[in-house]
């Protein structure tokens, strides 16, 4: 069941929610959150229904590991703990993977018919990450309800954001959890409008551009630059949207339900330097990897070698995170090893702002990046950035032929497009999108906040809903009710969300 499908939008979500509102008013908070984990798992099961009990028997083994951690604080429980959660998604995410390398050196593995369960990755670090703090004792009670409605809960449970336990269920003790607040879902309904609008109708316009020119990589033909760039731009743009319309989307939903989740998007492409990248695109990772990887390695409270190895270490772990495939371990890699060219950078360079050349090249290298994070194998990413840099060629209309006669063989004469078909409208629709990528609205303001930066989206979850800044306002409601009729349009493209594959 898809976010953007009609059995989401006037079925599922609309049972799911008067449910919750009735029974809050009739029996209390609690009746109306097992209500919603009910729905959740529902939800969940709508997918795969073998994988549920998969689900379930990961979320009693972790309370109950929980529950000794946060008696007794022995190590060797939190060993338990992520042997446990490291060995799920081992199992049905990377056997494959590591039994297909080692089969390529002279091993005998055997390749399993495995199916990945939907969000392990992200429930999974999730559940560590509350694992660790119950062995640092920094959680004082835990009730099963909550628990289970914190790792349950359908608008984060597939793809993320990766919550935080003390980000989410404090606001279930709230005093005003569970009431029915006009103004709030109004928000909520805004948010979710305009998440939806950014996938269906920008990221799923844009999409056919990008795979076809990763399709023809895949497939043995050489891309000339120009195509090789116009599929790599709107790569780059349906991804930025595709995230971006997922995050607004689980942002909107949770706020039908008098929740706030972490913000997990902004505005990335904006970003000065690879680090800033990493504080606006995928929020909620890089803090757990910061938090959760990073710093226990040392972070900079190290030697400097030693630091920009826990940079890159942190990184192509983050990278494998994302898939079980080389293309992945050398993304994490690159950026990695970007991330620490930047520290090192910086520290010789003390005192220097972003500049426009630091703007260009954090996007040349974040978009590089995004080749090995698409294509199907790392021949396909190699040949693919060979296309980005003229390798194949260099297109152009039939009629320079005799300007460009002497540059021959590395310019042809030819179609300027003639491996991808690129409509008007998408081309149009591509060259608004990225534009926007830059100067477009951003979701914070949508929410109240006056600021674009990371230290408010950090503020987010501590400021109160019902601010006067916070009102919808005739003009943004219109807009927000365009946005969904324009989508609303297009949902019969029923493409999955790029980031439910992790």
């Amino acid at each position: 069941m898809l976010f953007k499908s009609h059995l989401f939008i006037f079925g599922f979500l609309p049972v799911v929610w008067a449910g919750w509102i009735l029974l809050n008013r009739k029996f209390g908070p609690r009746a109306g959150a097992a209500w919603l984990t009910i729905g959740s798992v529902v939800f969940y099961a709508w997918w795969d229904w073998r994988f549920v009990p998969v689900l379930l028997v990961s979320l009693g083994v972790n309370f109950l590991l929980a529950r000794q951690l946060m008696a007794h604080r022995k190590r060797g429980w939190l060993v338990i703990g992520l042997v446990w959660n490291l060995g799920l998604l081992g199992f049905f995410k990377y056997w494959n993977f590591f039994a297909a390398t080692a089969n390529t050196l002279g091993g005998s593995f055997q390749i399993l018919q495995l199916a990945l369960p939907l969000g392990i990755s992200f429930f999974t670090f999730q559940k560590i990450a509350f694992l660790v703090d119950a062995s640092r004792g920094q959680i004082k009670s835990l009730k099963f309800s909550e628990f289970a409605l914190f790792v349950f809960f359908f608008p984060q449970l597939i793809a993320g954001p990766i919550v935080h336990h003390r980000d989410f269920i404090p606001q279930l003790h709230a005093k005003n959890f569970g009431r029915f607040d006009a103004r709030q879902i109004a928000l909520g309904l805004t948010v979710f409008a305009a998440g939806l609008f950014q996938k269906s109708f920008v990221a799923d316009t844009i999409a056919p551009i990008a795979d076809a020119a990763f399709g023809h990589v895949a497939n043995g033909t050489m891309l000339r630059f120009q195509e090789a760039w116009l599929g790599l731009i709107a790569y780059s743009v349906q991804l930025f949207y595709d995230f971006s319309g997922y995050s607004h989307m689980a942002l909107g939903l949770a706020l039908l339900f008098g929740l706030k989740l972490p913000v997990n998007f902004l505005a990335p492409y904006t970003s000065g330097s690879i680090a800033e990248f990493w504080r606006r695109w995928h929020i909620t990772l890089s803090a757990f990897l910061r938090d959760y990887v990073y710093i226990p390695l040392g972070g900079s409270r190290v030697s400097p070698p030693r630091h920009l190895t826990n940079l890159f270490l942190t990184m192509l772990i983050g990278g494998i995170w994302h898939g079980a495939g080389w293309t992945f371990v050398v993304w994490g890699a690159w950026h990695g090893l970007a991330l620490a060219v930047n520290h090192a950078w910086k520290r010789n360079t003390p005192g220097e702002n972003a500049t426009r050349w630091g703007h260009l090249l954090t996007l040349l290298t974040v978009f590089i990046g995004w080749v090995f994070f698409r294509a199907p194998d790392l021949s396909s990413a190699w040949h693919y950035c060979q296309s980005l840099f003229g390798w194949h060629g260099i297109s152009v209309p039939i009629g320079w032929m005799s300007v460009v006669e002497p540059l021959a063989p590395v310019v042809r004469a030819r179609g300027l497009w003639p491996n991808i078909p690129v409509g008007p409208f998408a081309l149009l629709v591509l060259a608004g999108a990225f534009l926007c990528c830059f100067r477009g609205p951003r979701l914070l303001q949508w929410c109240g906040l006056s600021r674009d930066d990371v230290s408010s989206a950090n503020e987010w979850q501590s400021r109160e809903l019902n601010a006067p800044n916070q009102s919808l306002g005739w003009t943004r409601a219109l807009l927000a009710g365009a946005m969904f009729a324009l989508a609303a349009a297009w949902l019969s493209r029923a493409a999955p969300f790029l980031y439910f594959q992790f």
